[in-house]
């Protein structure tokens, strides 16, 4: 009899611990969400330069549960940028997370996890619209593809490729030269463009003449003085193709922007910092 007692408790004991791993009741409960974009309602995005650019997009296809709608990466006015899953749709299960994953798609557990992620929070809900913050240090070069995640068994629910779906170029950072060496003025900006290439373009641009001028991407945030610039490291983009006017600059394919942080005008034979100019994420 106590042997029996004994099987029973086990035998409860596991039927708690199955409940606990696969909590079954919420197998077939749905959550619908419907947010709209922050700070703005989604039908009243105007043309005035406050309505949020599109960065990259695509569809969900299934892996390990039926999925579908689209993940969309949108770079907002004040600078933030978001995940928005729209038209979205996907099975229920414990811990469900939504991942930006190092890979241009995953249709399997092994990718996810061998790639690497950056978890943007719980899945809000299972169907319905909704909004995840990203990082701002996160490199949309590398993180290329969203993932519905259930984290408690290791699984991928589905997996949306994301590529460029621009017409014009996009804005990605931008900052305002300050002379140091040199009185300067003007504007660089960091644009996406529609075929994936970036470019630096400086804008209303002036400054002083001088032998052998370069152009550098720094990682310092910013630069007051020659030793920043070269202590923190820096990539050049060309030499300077005019003292004055608007101008472009080819971005290497694989630079990290997270690392890359001001802009530099550099005479490179007497190693003088002509003027910096800081960026941020594009404000608008």
């Amino acid at each position: 009899m106590k042997k029996r007692n004994i099987g029973f408790a086990l035998a409860a004991v596991a039927l708690l611990g199955l409940w606990y791993l696969f909590r079954p009741e919420l197998l077939f409960v749905k959550t619908t969400v419907n947010e709209e974009l922050p700070g703005m309602a989604m039908d009243s995005a105007s043309s005035d330069g406050n309505a949020p650019a599109t960065l990259l997009s695509g569809t969900f296809h299934s892996v390990a549960h039926e999925t579908e709608g689209s993940a969309t990466l949108l770079a907002l006015p004040d600078g933030k940028r978001i995940l928005r899953l729209t038209n979205f749709r996907t099975s229920n299960g414990p811990d469900v997370r939504v991942y930006l994953v190092a890979a241009e798609d995953a249709a399997d557990n092994e990718t996810v996890t061998r790639a690497g992620f950056i978890e943007l929070g719980k899945l809000k809900g299972t169907e319905g619209d909704q909004n995840y913050e990203v990082p701002e240090n996160v490199d949309l070069d590398t993180y290329r593809a969203a993932t519905i995640w259930c984290a408690r068994f290791g699984v991928n629910f589905a997996t949306a490729p994301l590529m460029p779906v621009m017409n014009e170029p996009v804005p990605l950072y931008t900052g305002e030269f300050h002379g140091v060496a040199h009185e300067t003025r003007g504007i660089a900006t960091i644009y996406q463009l529609p075929d994936g290439k970036r470019v630096l373009r400086l804008t209303d641009f002036e400054t002083s003449n001088g032998p052998d001028v370069q152009v550098y991407l720094g990682m310092a945030p910013d630069a007051d003085d020659n030793e920043t610039v070269t202590e923190a490291g820096f990539v050049g983009l060309g030499s300077l193709k005019g003292t004055t006017g608007d101008q472009n600059y080819d971005l290497p394919g694989d630079l990290d922007l997270s690392q890359y942080r001001s802009v530099t005008i550099w005479c490179r034979r007497f190693g003088v910092n002509f003027a910096t100019a800081p960026l941020a994420p594009r404000q608008s």
